[in-house]
């Protein structure tokens, strides 16, 4: 690590100009939440390994910023040449730079690395002292790098009709259509899901998320799609050519930026023409008119449209500013709001999910009363023995959650995880995004709260469900905080709102049940899931921050309802579960706005051991125990018979 930074800092000094700061983000060239392992370079500097979080280099200095999810984390994980900085604490970055750093400062970063919207931001920052934010023609942490992983080159897979539920050629007419709304004759799209949702693509280049690193630019007469040509096999070459798809190289976005600002950039400068697009239907110009095209001559407005919280830098700075559109992509919308068959497969893939959950909880239980001599799932006594088993294998958090995958692994559809499996034990839960690591993981413990938090990638949808349960005895103290969990989990999915409600104004429902107590959580509520795309999936959310009030909460949409509270060095508890929003019935209809409500597509018990009953009011009771026999009667089919024999005795209505 120290090498890393005298080498950093030795490009810095020898950089023209020199540079005082280097800022290393998180993010890869499409502001991605989780990437490939070659963009990880923040972790690569800093040794910090959560998904959010940046780091600023000066040369006497290292200091790190991140949310709330990760602060023990970070600070377990950074070495004494760091300092952490936490967010909604410490000052933003862009503050601490305007007001720790010289006058003339030079800040460096790599512009693919940071959005048009960060760096604005830091650009006003740095106003005040003349301060300057400088464009590195290369990414200073890869040319220290010397092991940096290779680029993936996975292949593009079609994504087909059956699951998907929209054509491409539905979608590039509803996107062109927005483009003239606005103005604009043109679109540059960064963000990964929402190339692959456009053109109905997937693949494995990051992670846990079923993209594919490539960009896209649509016209009001032509699309592309910037990827490495290895990635696409004859048939994905077939099927872009029958979609009217320009395949271009993924490096050749950045001229034909260029080429697009001076409006320069035309079908006829691809190297293939898509099947349909015969030379004879192009307009004088060389502009394929087919598949849905509006043709140019109607149409007088010159704005390239660009999302300055998801485009990067580097390309906007390849446009005329006054020719831009900067405004939030409506494919973030459009693809948030889901189609009857997205929805259908939603269904379907928590359903499938719920019984792999299921499945492992009983193996569980079973696990832990046999190696350890746990109480186990249902009885509530402290454990007989840790060591019952002298020579048994003992179960680790890693080799627990390892089964987990097993299970749904079974599944039809089944493509791989969602997000790296938080399968945590007593004072590891209450690191709120912990990931265990097979070398240093704890063991799993009768005595404590065990919380697992897990979601997979299924060909007809994404799914993301988290459980805390105890095999032992649980405190007074871990029951009510708990219940308290419980409670606000079930007043959010409970609740009646009239169109044009927003997540912001309903986070406080999950935390009104805690606050009782003086007690919190450090994330948001809600975020929103893809149909086999990004386990976390906006533009909407249900949180407490600022940014929550920009998107309404809209039929058809997906959120997860997710509260939680953390006990630092004791135990974490959080209770999660996909919700789509439906249309709500209300005796009323005050003002014709029309109300919204939730439904729960997620299926697994609460375990009745953590709850006190007493805390519970009897509509909390009620919804309980239809909650839990639906969820019975749902998971049934999918389970054998011990395992329906656990699920119906966890599933056993509480007495009111």
């Amino acid at each position: 690590m120290a090498d890393t930074l005298a080498a950093l800092r030795s490009l810095m000094s020898s950089h023209s100009p020199p540079l005082h700061v280097l800022i290393v983000p998180s993010e890869d060239y499409h502001q991605s939440e989780y990437v490939s392992a070659r963009d990880k370079r923040r972790d690569f500097v800093s040794g910090f390994t959560g998904s959010a979080g940046l780091a600023l280099i000066t040369m006497n200095e290292a200091l790190l910023w991140t949310d709330g999810r990760y602060f023990l984390q970070a600070a377990k994980q950074l070495n004494e040449q760091w300092k952490l900085m936490r967010m909604g604490e410490d000052p933003a970055v862009d503050i601490w730079m305007a007001d720790n750093l010289p006058k003339d400062a030079a800040i460096g970063v790599d512009p693919w690395c940071i959005s048009v919207d960060t760096a604005q931001k830091w650009e006003r920052a740095f106003a005040k002292k003349q301060q300057k934010l400088v464009q590195t023609p290369k990414n200073l942490v890869d040319e220290v790098w010397k092991n940096q992983p290779p680029a993936e080159t996975n292949p593009v897979v079609v994504h087909p009709l059956e699951f998907a539920g929209r054509s491409v050629a539905d979608k590039l007419k509803k996107l062109r259509e927005k483009l003239v709304k606005e103005k604009s004759r043109a679109m540059i799209i960064t963000t990964l899901d929402e190339v692959a949702w456009l053109y109905n693509v997937r693949g494995t280049d990051v992670s846990y998320s079923p993209v594919v690193h490539a960009f896209a630019i649509v016209t009001l007469d032509s699309a592309f799609f910037y990827v490495d040509k290895r990635k696409l096999s004859s048939e994905a070459n077939s099927y872009m050519k029958e979609n009217g798809i320009f395949v271009r190289d993924y490096g050749e976005v950045s001229s034909d930026a260029v080429l697009l600002a001076s409006d320069q950039l035309t079908a006829s400068s691809s190297d293939k023409t898509p099947t349909g697009f015969s030379r004879n239907t192009e307009s004088n110009d060389g502009k394929a008119t087919g598949n849905g095209a509006i043709p140019a001559a109607e149409f007088v407005n010159d704005l390239i449209w660009v999302d300055p919280c998801a485009c990067c830098f580097a390309l906007y700075s390849k446009l005329n500013a006054d020719k831009v559109l900067l405004k939030q992509s409506p494919l973030a919308l459009e693809k948030a709001l889901k189609n009857s068959v997205e929805m259908e497969g939603l269904k379907k893939a928590h359903i499938r999910d719920g019984a792999a959950v299921v499945q492992y909880l009983a193996w569980l239980d079973k696990q832990m009363q046999e190696i350890y001599g746990a109480s186990g799932y249902f009885a509530e006594a402290e454990s007989l023995s840790k060591n019952k088993l002298k020579d048994t294998k003992r179960l680790t958090e890693v080799s627990a959650s390892d089964k987990l995958e097993e299970f749904r692994a079974s599944k039809e559809h089944f493509r791989g995880l969602s997000f790296p499996t938080i399968s945590s034990v007593g004072s590891n839960a209450a690191i709120i995004h912990y990931s265990p690591e097979a070398e240093t993981c704890a063991e799993l413990d009768p005595d404590k709260i065990y919380l697992c938090d897990s979601g997979a990638q299924y060909l007809d949808g994404t799914t993301d469900i988290t459980r805390t349960v105890h095999f032992g005895k649980p405190t007074p103290h871990e029951k009510a905080c708990y219940t308290a969990v419980l409670k606000g989990h079930i007043s959010l999915g409970n609740a009646r709102f009239p169109n044009g409600t927003n997540g912001y104004a309903l986070d406080i429902l999950a935390r009104t049940p805690l606050w009782k107590y003086g007690l919190d959580y450090r994330h948001g509520t809600g975020h929103g899931i893809g149909s086999y795309l990004n386990v976390h999936e906006g533009p909407h959310q249900i949180s407490f921050r600022p940014s929550a009030q920009n998107v309404p909460l809209q039929v058809s949409m997906t959120v997860t309802d997710e509260p939680g509270y953390y006990e630092d060095g004791n135990f974490g508890i959080r209770l999660e579960n996909v919700l789509i929003v439906k249309e709500g019935i209300t005796k009323f209809n005050f003002g014709d706005k029309g109300y919204l409500a939730f439904e729960h597509i997620t299926w697994a018990p609460y375990q009745k051991k953590l709850i006190d009953v007493s805390l519970l009011a009897p509509e909390e009771i009620q919804w309980l125990n239809d909650y839990h026999s639906k969820c019975s009667d749902i998971l049934a089919p999918y389970l054998n018979q011990p395992e329906v024999e656990w699920l119906k005795k966890a599933t056993e209505p509480v007495p009111a």
